[in-house]
């Protein structure tokens, strides 16, 4: 029986100690405990309640109670049971936003997914944040992948079905265990993997405004101690975009307005396999391809007017794209259990990304007119290797220890030829071939003790790196080798029956990507170029959060966290004046930064139609640009806040409303405007056939958009970037299949952490 509520007890003592829900196979398990006589109590809707016989708990055991019988209570002809887990599990180390509930999760992709969880924000370029820091790391099933890198991850985000996603992990102070990466924490989406034995999935279908459309099918198939799933999806998009741009220069003053229009076509496979070798040993090999199209047109008009109020300047330049992509993923893991709750193994996974676009560019000036062809190749390999042991010292200690190698090549080439006459002469100048090699060797352990009611866990993470820079025009090579220690520690205890407060430190680092390295420019148009910089320093952050999590037994919580971030050498974004009139975009390290905010997420059910999450974020931030000649200390207050809310006026009926606030945010040179943005969706099951009917409207007001504003001496600019104008998409998903009915559940009882 699936979805049934368990509820722990302890003999002689009041209050719930624990409490969970039956998986598909009826099955749940209680970890961590301490010695003494137990009780549970199982619940399930058209069901009398059942009480368990005392379960004596000791020596370390694991214990399995067998099986509980449950009896159907007075019903009427007919029971429809509609079970649901909650949106967002929230905990004091993590956030888990389960998709299942979430309306985007059929028509949308998981870019727009992001948009509906508390804590993290995904802006029109595809950069992702956490509580306002944009330096952000985003695993793939735990495990790092190419296409997740800081130039790709907006195109894969928007590729990736949010049909396919389980759920989203939001690890704001992670433990040793995890990579150090990310200043702002860890977000781990974990795609589905049904378990149920038999054959069971989904097909998806919807189609939407402008020409848009997307379906996929999902299955698993489960045979006695082998299980196969796999998925496949198509996905037709348009991307809208316009820029207007107005800055001043020594020039005089320029306004450039952009146009673009894409209609990416994408199709994904996946396949895994589960195989349990032995009652103690599990292999599972997985695999993902995604092949995509990117057709895309462009229009820029610039008009720049001298210091004497006359036209100095015009143009127009347009550009059709047209770039071939393909991602590749795969992963091997092995898995060893001993003993109770003990286990070693072993994790391969390799994933690569690859862009071949060719650009045509005509550019009609006042001087004439003039055509080049740009041909671009973009491509990440990632090969992580990781071997790890996890032993249970005794019934309050346990002790994790690992080695991880991960390499990664990055290749950037730029081709660049201009027509002469009728023949298409290669451009040197600009012209460059780009490699980036990153070598990390980690050892790490954690370890986790209980004292009465405290629980600590504490880590160490030590890293090599060896990063090479290849500059193969300029025949350059440039190295760097740094070798740190990233210490973590977590420490909790619960306060009474319903809250729990935890402090927790690490210390992380963000390390420039090969595209931040690259030093060679890109001609963006010919007035503004975007260039790398192989001078970079890692970041250092240090992170501290106080949590309190208060929890009631109907699903009500309210998370409350007091963090702090001091960051060292800050890797942030600087536009400068060249030759010309020309704008350089590039990167640098700036002295410091620091912030402190506060976080509110509130999680209610008010009514059995009514439920809603409340998150609210502000934050303190302040900068020392003095290096950059952008001034010692600048500071702003900023703040955020998202309400997501679900009404289910009548059965089988849920309306869904999400809306967001960003204030203005700071940034070296200026700072970022506000925005807002309110998305709605509808769903209609229809049980009886396993139908759901679902509508959803991005945009809703069509208020979204990405400004900031820069003003030094040097430079006063004012830039606003508008997307895809309302996105309106209506579609069906369809389940299938199901777990055979036996006559008993099995539910297991398992004492080990």
């Amino acid at each position: 029986m699936e979805f049934a509520s368990v509820t722990l007890f302890k003999s002689n003592e009041a209050g719930i100690k624990a409490g969970t829900m039956t998986d598909s196979l009826g099955i749940f398990k209680f970890d961590n405990l301490n010695n003494g006589q137990y009780y549970i109590k199982c619940q399930y809707v058209g069901c009398e309640p059942v009480i368990s016989d005392t379960i004596i708990v000791s020596q370390n055991k694991k214990i399995d109670i067998g099986t509980i019988y449950m009896t159907e209570g007075e019903i009427l002809s007919e029971v429809v049971v509609e079970g649901r887990k909650p949106t967002l599990l929230t905990k004091l180390d993590k956030k888990v936003f389960n998709v299942g509930q979430d309306l985007m999760s059929s028509a949308g992709s998981a870019s727009d997914l992001m948009q509906d969880i508390p804590s993290v924000d995904i802006d029109i370029d595809g950069h992702v944040s956490i509580r306002g820091c944009d330096d952000v790391t985003i695993l793939i099933n735990g495990k790092p992948s190419a296409s997740m890198g800081d130039k790709t991850r907006g195109d894969a985000l928007n590729q990736l079905s949010a049909s396919s996603i389980e759920r989203i992990e939001l690890i704001t102070n992670p433990s040793a265990e995890y990579k150090p990466d990310g200043m702002g924490g860890i977000i781990n989406i974990v795609l589905k993997n049904d378990v149920r034995q038999g054959l069971n999935g989904s097909v998806v279908a919807n189609v939407g405004s402008h020409g848009r459309a997307n379906t996929g099918i999902s299955f698993n198939y489960g045979f006695k101690k082998i299980i196969i799933n796999g998925s496949y999806s198509y996905r037709r998009d348009r991307y809208d975009r316009s820029i207007e741009d107005r800055r001043t220069s020594p020039m005089g003053n320029i306004a450039q307005s952009t146009y673009g229009l894409g209609r990416p076509v994408s199709n994904t496979f996946r396949l895994g396999v589960d195989l349990a070798l032995s009652t103690s040993d599990k292999l599972n090999i997985s695999g993902s391809y995604n092949k995509r199209r990117f057709k895309r047109n462009e229009k820029v008009e610039s008009e720049t007017v001298n210091l004497s109020d006359e036209i100095s300047d015009f143009y127009i330049r347009n550009r059709e794209a047209d770039a071939k992509e393909n991602m590749w993923e795969g992963n091997v893991r092995y898995s060893h259990s001993y003993c109770v709750d003990n286990s070693f193994g072993f994790d391969y996974a390799y994933s690569s990304e690859s862009e071949d676009e060719i650009n045509h560019y005509a550019t009609s000036q006042m001087q004439g007119k003039s055509k080049s062809d740009e041909n671009v190749w973009d491509a990440n390999y990632l090969n992580v290797v990781n071997l790890f042991w996890h032993h249970r010292l005794s019934e309050k200690a346990r002790l994790n220890i690992g080695y991880e190698l991960e390499h990664l090549r990055a290749e950037q080439n730029y081709h660049v030829f201009d027509l002469a006459g009728d023949t298409f002469i290669p451009n040197k100048n600009k012209t460059n071939d780009f490699t980036h090699y990153m070598l990390l060797n980690s050892l790490y352990t954690t370890s986790e003790l209980q004292f009465g009611l405290w629980n600590i866990a504490g880590g160490i993470r030590g890293e090599f790196a060896d990063i090479r820079n290849d500059l193969h025009s300029d025949n350059k090579d440039i190295r760097q080798h740094y070798f740190n220690i990233y210490p973590t520690f977590h420490i909790a205890h619960p306060i009474g029956d319903m809250s729990e407060a935890m402090f927790s430190y690490s210390l992380r680092v963000n390390r420039p990507t090969g595209s931040d390295m690259n030093p060679f420019a890109e001609t963006i148009n010919p007035l503004s170029l975007e260039a790398g910089n192989p001078d970079l320093k890692p970041e250092k952050i240090h992170s501290l959060e106080f949590g309190w999590l208060w929890r009631k037994s109907n699903g009500a919580s309210l998370a409350t966290t007091l963090y702090y971030r001091y960051i060292s050498n800050q890797i942030t974004q600087v536009s400068r004046y060249i030759d010309g009139g020309i704008l350089l975009t590039t990167k640098e390290n700036m002295q410091s930064s620091q912030n402190a905010g506060l976080e509110l997420i509130w999680n209610m059910q008010l009514k059995r139609w009514f439920d809603f999450t409340l998150n609210m974020n502000g934050y303190y931030n302040q900068i020392d640009a003095e290096k950059l000649g952008f001034g010692k200390k600048k500071d702003t207050f900023s703040w955020s806040a998202l309400l997501y809310a679900n009404f289910r006026p009548f059965k089988h009926y849920m309306l869904q409303i999400n809306a967001r606030y960003r204030s203005a945010t700071l940034v070296p040179q200026g700072k970022r405007n506000a925005d807002i943005r309110i998305n709605l969706g509808m769903k209609y099951d229809i049980p009886s056939i396993n139908l759901a009917i679902i509508a959803s409207v991005t945009d809703l007001f069509d208020t979204y958009r990405k400004s900031y504003t820069l003003d030094t001496p040097q430079l006063k600019q004012k830039v606003d970037k508008r997307r895809n104008p309302r996105i309106v998409y209506i579609g069906l998903s369809w389940q299938f299949g199901g777990i055979k009915k036996h006559s008993e559940n099995k539910l297991e009882y398992d004492e080990g952490l």
